[in-house]
């Protein structure tokens, strides 16, 4: 073992205790007990050699003779208004079954058990619980894209774009995977969400292709424009093949289309999710309350279409949505815009394939083989 003294005294080296405490907790304090030795017990000494207080030599005393010299956690030994176990136990059940969020799950808890907590403490509460730490996404290279303003725009003038692939393993198990493919259920849903009032538009196919991507985008636009919206919509995009990818030329006549229609088409950045949040965020929903729950209960393509034209009208009629003060989409709809026909909340989530096939080689390209007559 080093003898810190000696070596102060021999070579005239000032022992920083505050830089040795920073690289060893346990190394500083035997440094301290070894000059307090070699001073015969000199509390005042050994402080003025070291340029500390009395208080952290005797505090280096004190944890030698507990026999633990590291540092200790400084959380309190007793929290006086921390949530009994049970009913942490509670929250985290329900977290697990449900995977809502702090305020449905306040809103949940009180229905269920009664128990009424803020939507502060149930959030502490699962932080504490939480078994996977968040994974860190790595930034990328920006590039040039138009700034697109969610926060003032009106109803439907900024509407999100994108395909979900239904059987992903992040979100559905092995079984319920095998459940879609033996049933010859969709594979893909095709999603549009207006980004000031959360409304949503959904079809599946079977297929992610060109002439759906096509079929879709005019699908949207026809409802929006026949059930009294009359802005110009701003269409957002990510940079997958079936919206046109790198390919400029599918780009410029998709642009081209639209502008008849007064729309226009924006692509994101590649590897920026974030610039399609609401939407990213609405397959989540997806996921929790519809594909999960329901989709062991479904065999047929007919039955497959009343779940999802259910789901569709409690996603925009029922659901209470967190970021709009805790009313559902279409009511939050009603309030920001005027005109619009009431009968735009019953969204037929249409299959994508039969339809793209039945208006024929319409865009140039060949439309699905397998759905040709």
């Amino acid at each position: 073992m080093i003898n810190y003294h000696t070596e102060y005294m021999n070579t005239g080296i000032h022992l920083e205790y505050k830089e040795l405490r920073s690289i060893s907790p346990k190394a500083a304090r035997q440094a301290v007990l070894q000059i307090l030795a070699s001073n015969k017990g000199n509390i005042t000494q050994t402080a003025q050699m070291l340029n500390v207080t009395r208080r952290t030599i005797y505090k280096a005393l004190k944890k030698k003779s507990a026999n633990k010299l590291d540092d200790t956690s400084t959380a309190p030994h007793t929290v006086h208004n921390k949530t009994a176990f049970n009913i942490e136990e509670i929250v985290v059940k329900l977290k697990e079954k449900t995977n809502y969020g702090p305020v449905r799950l306040q809103e949940e808890l009180y229905e269920s058990s009664g128990i009424s907590l803020s939507s502060h403490t149930i959030r502490n509460i699962i932080r504490r619980n939480r078994k996977t730490k968040t994974k860190k996404c790595r930034r990328h290279n920006r590039s040039n894209r138009p700034f697109v303003d969610w926060y003032s725009s009106q109803a439907f003038e900024v509407v999100q774009i994108d395909l979900k692939y239904i059987i992903d393993q992040k979100a559905l198990s092995a079984s319920q995977i095998a459940h879609v493919i033996k049933h010859d259920l969709p594979l893909y849903q095709w999603s549009a969400i207006d980004v000031a009032s959360r409304f949503k538009l959904m079809a599946y196919s079977r297929e992610k292709s060109w002439t759906n991507e096509l079929t879709w985008f005019l699908w949207v636009t026809s409802w929006l424009r026949s059930h009294g919206v009359t802005v110009r919509i701003m269409y957002t995009v990510d940079h997958g093949v079936e919206f046109g990818g790198d390919c400029w030329y599918k780009i410029v006549e998709l642009r081209r289309l639209l502008k008849g229609f007064g729309c226009f088409i924006i692509q994101n950045r590649k590897k920026h999710p974030e610039e399609n949040a609401h939407l990213e965020r609405s397959h989540k929903t997806d996921d929790d309350e519809f594909y999960i729950p329901r989709i062991h209960t479904i065999t047929t393509q007919g039955q497959f279409y009343k779940e999802a034209f259910n789901y569709l009208y409690y996603y925009n009629c029922v659901r209470k949505h967190s970021s709009l003060s805790r009313i559902p989409p279409y009511s939050h709809l009603k309030k920001i815009s005027s005109g619009l026909d009431d009968t735009i909340k019953y969204v037929p989530p249409i299959f994508l394939d039969g339809i793209s096939s039945e208006l024929g080689a319409w865009s140039g390209y060949n439309v699905l083989a397998q759905y040709r007559k």
